[in-house]
């Protein structure tokens, strides 16, 4: 079994944009581009987090009802 582990300064996406052999335009495109692709998967997480709270009180039983059987 070949277990390679990386150092966490190389998995960093930012340190390796900044290490790349780009030129410094292509590297604000990537940099934009990554922070671009954050921002829209925190918007995600937050639209998710929001409808399961949601979600939990629309199908949460009212306290006073009781189980007909």
């Amino acid at each position: 079994m070949n277990e390679r582990r990386e150092k966490p300064e190389d998995t960093d996406l930012y340190t390796l944009i900044q290490r790349s052999q780009l030129g410094e335009r292509d590297r604000q495109i990537a940099l934009n581009a990554v922070r671009n692709a954050e921002w829209i998967v925190d918007a995600c997480v937050w639209i998710a987090k929001g409808v399961r709270a949601l979600a939990a009180k629309i199908l949460a039983k009212p306290a006073g009802l009781k189980p007909s059987h």
